[in-house]
Parts: structure tokens; sequence; C-alpha cells
């Protein structure tokens, strides 16, 4: 149990990473061969480690993410639209990760 537990930690962990190693990332101008070259090392740790099943929604669009941009290579779009479409794709993530925490304070007195 509990090493499955932290296997299911450490995918997680290396998952969230890469989102944020790419957003990092983006925050500058670069080409395609750049962009390709960063992402292959960037991805290198998650190769390594056991995948996980995983059953949360942000989790699992966590992962299309991950795998969508760990095959840029085979896209034929520029530089600039895949910057812009992965800085979108992150923020929805976010947005998404934090969708429990936003709740109106009428509706917390019936959580309890």
């Amino acid at each position: 149990m509990k090493k499955e537990k932290f296997l299911r930690t450490k995918y997680i962990r290396e998952l969230e990473r890469f989102v944020n190693r790419i957003v990092d990332f983006f925050k500058n101008e670069h080409t395609k061969e750049e962009i390709e070259k960063h992402i292959d090392k960037i991805f290198a740790p998650l190769e390594n480690i056991q995948k996980v099943h995983l059953k949360n929604e942000y989790l699992k669009e966590l992962e299309k993410f991950v795998q969508k941009y760990a095959n840029t290579h085979l896209s034929e779009n520029s530089a600039d639209e895949i910057r812009t479409n992965a800085l979108k794709e992150a923020n929805l993530l976010r947005k998404l990760k934090r969708t429990k925490s936003y709740q109106k304070q009428k509706h917390k007195k019936y959580d309890l």
C-alpha cells in the first residue's frame, strides 16, 4: 500500500514538474528546434518512472497535456503556435486544479 502511494505521488509530482518547466521555458521566444530539445530533456525523467492509473479529472488532463507536448516533434505547428497553445492549456490546467478551492461563502456552512 505504501509503495503504491509512493509511486503515485512520485508520478504526479513529475507530471506537474513537466508542466511547470514548459511554462517557465515559454516565457521567452524560442525556435522549434530549441523547444524540441528542451522537451526531450524534461521528458527524460518521466520515461524512467512507472506509470500509475489516475482517477482525478485534473490528473487525467495533466497526463494528456504531458503526452501531447512530449510529441511536439510530430506536430507541424510553428514555434509560436506551440508556445501559445501550451501556455493556454497550462493555464486551463491550473484553473481545473483550483476549482475546489473556489466556493461561495454562503455554501461553505453546508460542507461541515
